[in-house]
């Protein structure tokens, strides 16, 4: 159990925590929001003695132990497994297995564990700093962003690892989906205050919200009665007969506290800015191949087609080739095979991960976006800045002083003042919180144009991705489906056998399973997309005929209520022929979709053969 009172920290004018507490209940894990640069790191700090608070007591049992994700990459031992062990301490001979479960289960492979931990690059270095904490199994962990350094199938191994966490956790983590699936509880650092409860983060903030929206009807209802309260002070203070009234209607008003109207919070909302695209295909892929010269083949035989409005995830375990695809799309590395080729008309724009060090540390946020597109005014500029949550002053920031997520919002802002119909995004929310995460989903839910986009997160591919670009096992593939039905039919090559907390293998015979199960899948895609293609066109067909019957309606009964009785019979007429169209319509929607159907049944039959 942990305590924490009257906590209180600023850094010059700026207050981070006011008077703020909360107290953490046995074996509770606990999700900690907020928008970056509140305050939720401080906490932390606090929390391990490496900062000390203003005012305020954070009180633990005696001999509670505390640890935490180390981003300092600092080893000794001369192979991962012994660097992990030492988390173990006297545990290590019979606990063994914990060791290499945690390494195996964050991405390493058996032969792996007895490599020196300087052979392995900074991301896989706080990998082997991660397990050392989790096998310690300390009384209360506090890890902060752990799955920025992991790739899915590590995220997915972490949260089963997580939710069967005994001790005490406070998480931080920009991945919504990630905390609500690990954490009994969510807190959020807002306005200053800590705020608890239990459940999801959902939850939390709608509780939040509802709390505030009564806060300021309270607060305008009694400003309204504050103001009939003067106005009769005012209008009968000479008056001798309602001295004795006013005179309690003042002491009244000064004993009444006075409700403050909240602070208004910035959230990350924008649009894309689209370049007209009236084709279809913007780009086709075919037979791609691409490996470095001292390494595998990463990109192997890849054949895919992008159309407009295409919503395209690119997944895998790191290292596989996933930031090098989107390279090659951008036309920022050249094939060994194949080609890529775009429609004319397509215009590019490419988040990626390595673009936010192109930034130029000695210009202001301003001074990069007016660099990228000086053909914008300073008043469009700064309007820019500040739909990025850089307004007034924060415009001026060098970048050199700016934090990670900072930076990617100025990226962002670069590729939003671009017109463009094909975003290329390599891990866009790696550095942003959940707030301006949900801000960029929307911008991308209301881009007309393709996304193509590489990322870990779980709950992004299930609301973004309806087709996926999968390297997994060796192998590039394309799934012509939704992430969860990958997962249902294909599935993570390293789940296909798991036990023991950590990755197996798959057996030869599970692997075929997969390629045959992944080729059907593929396959049902090609065959029942044009079908897919031809029920959505029906329907968007009859939703439009609908609004055109609405406006003959209305048309009609303006022109009788109007006495235009000419115009009747050619309204009416033109309100039938959509009628029966709408009809036709629907006739050939049920044929599509019993084809549809039928399609998916025989694909879905092949696949039960395999079992």
């Amino acid at each position: 159990m942990i305590s924490v009172q009257h906590l209180s920290k600023a850094y010059g004018e700026q207050v981070v925590l006011d008077d703020a507490g909360f107290l953490m209940t046995s074996g509770e894990r606990l999700g900690l929001v907020g928008r970056n640069g509140y305050g939720k790191t401080t906490l932390f700090r606090i929390l391990l003695g490496e900062e000390t608070p203003d005012d305020g007591t954070v009180t633990t049992p005696k001999g509670y132990c505390i640890g935490h994700l180390d981003q300092h990459l600092s080893f000794e031992r001369p192979t991962i497994l012994d660097e992990v062990l030492v988390g173990l301490g006297d545990r290590a001979d019979a606990e063994s297995y914990k060791a290499e479960a945690a390494l195996m289960g964050l991405g390493f492979t058996r032969e792996d564990l007895a490599r020196p931990a300087g052979e392995f690059s900074g991301g896989y270095q706080i990998r082997v700093n991660l397990a050392r904490v989790l096998v310690e199994e300390p009384d209360l962990l506090l890890l902060d962003e752990p799955t920025n350094y992991l790739d899915i199938v590590s995220v997915r191994w972490l949260s089963r690892f997580l939710r069967a966490w005994k001790h005490e956790l406070v998480l931080i983590t920009h991945d919504r989906r990630f905390m609500d699936e690990v954490c009994t509880h969510t807190m959020a650092i807002h306005r200053r205050k800590l705020r608890r409860m239990e459940g999801t983060v959902e939850k939390l903030w709608e509780q939040i919200l509802t709390e505030e929206e009564v806060h300021e009807k309270t607060r305008l209802n009694d400003e309204k009665k504050r103001r009939q309260e003067e106005r009769f002070i005012e209008r009968f203070r000479s008056k001798a007969s309602k001295a004795s009234q006013v005179q309690s209607r003042i002491k009244m008003l000064d004993k009444r506290e006075r409700l403050e109207a909240l602070e208004q919070e910035d959230d990350l909302e924008f649009r894309f800015r689209e370049a007209p695209f009236h084709a279809t295909v913007q780009m086709t892929v075919e037979g791609l191949r691409f490996g470095y010269d001292d390494g595998p083949e990463l990109v192997g035989g890849l054949d895919l087609t992008v159309e407009k409005g295409d919503r395209i995830a690119v997944i895998g375990p790191n290292g596989r080739g996933k930031t090098t695809l989107l390279e090659l799309l951008a036309g920022e590395l050249r094939p060994r095979a194949g080609t890529v080729r775009s429609n004319p008309n397509t215009e590019v724009a490419y988040f990626g991960q390595t673009n936010i060090a192109r930034l130029d540390p000695g210009k202001t946020v301003e001074g990069e976006l007016s660099a990228a597109h000086p053909e914008h005014t300073v008043t469009a500029v700064r309007g820019l800045a500040g739909l990025l949550m850089f307004s007034g002053d924060a415009a001026r920031k060098p970048v050199e002083v700016l934090s990670g997520g900072e930076r990617s919002r100025v990226l962002l802002g670069k590729l939003l003042a671009a017109p463009s119909n094909l975003l290329l995004l390599d891990e866009p929310t790696n550095h942003l919180d959940i707030e301006s995460i949900e801000g960029l989903l929307d911008a991308v839910d209301a881009y007309e144009g393709a996304v193509l986009i590489v990322t870990h997160s779980e709950m992004i591919l299930e609301r973004l991705a309806t087709r996926l670009v999968v390297f997994d096992g060796g192998r590039t593939f394309l799934f012509e489906s939704g992430y969860r039905d990958f997962l249902d039919r294909v599935g993570w090559a390293s789940e296909a056998e798991e036990g023991g907390g950590g990755r197996r293998a798959p057996t030869l015979d599970a692997k075929e399973l997969r390629r045959r199960r992944a080729e059907i899948v593929t396959e049902r895609g090609k065959a029942t997309k044009p079908l897919q293609r031809e029920v959505d066109r029906l329907e968007k067909e009859i939703v439009r005929l609908e609004d055109e019957v609405a406006r003959h309606e209305a048309d009609l009964l303006a022109a009788a209520e109007a006495g235009r009785t000419a115009d009747l019979a050619t309204l009416g007429a033109a309100a039938k022929r959509k009628r029966e169209a709408i009809d036709e319509r629907f006739g050939e929607l049920e044929r599509a979709s019993e084809a549809l159907d039928a399609a998916r049944a025989e694909w879905d039959a092949r696949l039960a053969e395999l079992g």
